[in-house]
C-alpha cells in the first residue's frame, strides 16, 4: 500500500488549501451557541412532550418528529465525533444546499411518521409477550421500534453530511 508521502498527494480538506468558512472560520460563536441551546431544549422538551402525549391520537408521532428534527440538525450541523468537520448555516456552500436538505429531511419525517403509525396499527395483532415490557426491561416492540427510528436518523444524518462535504469539495475545484 503506497502512503500519501510517497505519492506524493496531499489531502485537500487542509483549512491552509482553501478558503472553505466552514474550516477556516472560528465555528464557536454566540448565534451558534444560541442555536445548538435551542435544538439540545427542543430535544428535552420533545422528550417531556412524549410522555404527556403519549395517550393522544398521534401524539406520539409528533413528539418523535419534533425530537427528531432536533437531532438530525445537531448531528448534521455538529462536530460531533473525532474531528468531524462542523458545517455552518453562514456558509454560502451550507447555504445552498439547505433547500435540498430540508426536502430531504421532509422525506425522513414522512417515513418516520409512517412507519410509526403503521407499528401502531399492527400492535394490537401481537402477541402479548412482544408488547409487554418485562420488569426491568422495554418491550421488544419498543426496542424493535426504536432501533428503526434510530435507524432512520442515523442514515439522514450520514447522508446529509456527505452531501455537505460533497458540496464544499466541488465548490473547492
Amino acid at each position: 500500500m503506497l502512503s500519501q508521502g510517497s505519492t506524493g498527494v496531499v489531502g485537500s480538506n487542509q483549512a491552509s488549501d482553501w478558503k472553505d468558512p466552514c474550516l477556516t472560520r472560528d465555528y464557536i460563536s454566540f448565534p451558534r451557541l444560541v442555536v445548538f441551546a435551542l435544538l439540545f431544549l427542543s430535544f428535552i422538551s420533545g422528550g417531556i412532550f412524549l410522555a404527556l402525549s403519549e395517550y393522544r391520537p398521534y401524539g406520539i408521532q409528533f413528539a418523535s418528529m419534533v425530537m427528531y428534527t432536533a437531532a438530525a440538525a445537531l448531528y448534521t450541523f455538529g462536530r460531533n465525533r473525532n474531528v468531524a468537520q462542523p458545517f455552518l448555516l453562514s456558509c454560502p456552500v451550507v447555504r445552498r444546499q439547505v433547500p435540498r436538505l430540508i426536502r430531504r429531511h421532509l422525506g425522513f419525517l414522512a417515513a418516520l411518521f409512517i412507519a410509526q403509525t403503521t407499528a401502531f396499527k399492527l400492535r394490537p395483532n401481537l402477541p402479548a409477550h412482544f408488547v409487554t415490557p418485562s420488569s426491568r426491561d422495554p418491550s421488544p416492540f419498543a426496542f424493535i421500534l426504536g432501533v428503526v427510528c434510530l435507524c432512520l436518523a442515523v442514515t439522514q444524518i450520514l447522508s446529509n453530511r456527505s452531501l455537505l462535504e460533497n458540496a464544499h469539495l466541488s465548490a473547492t475545484n
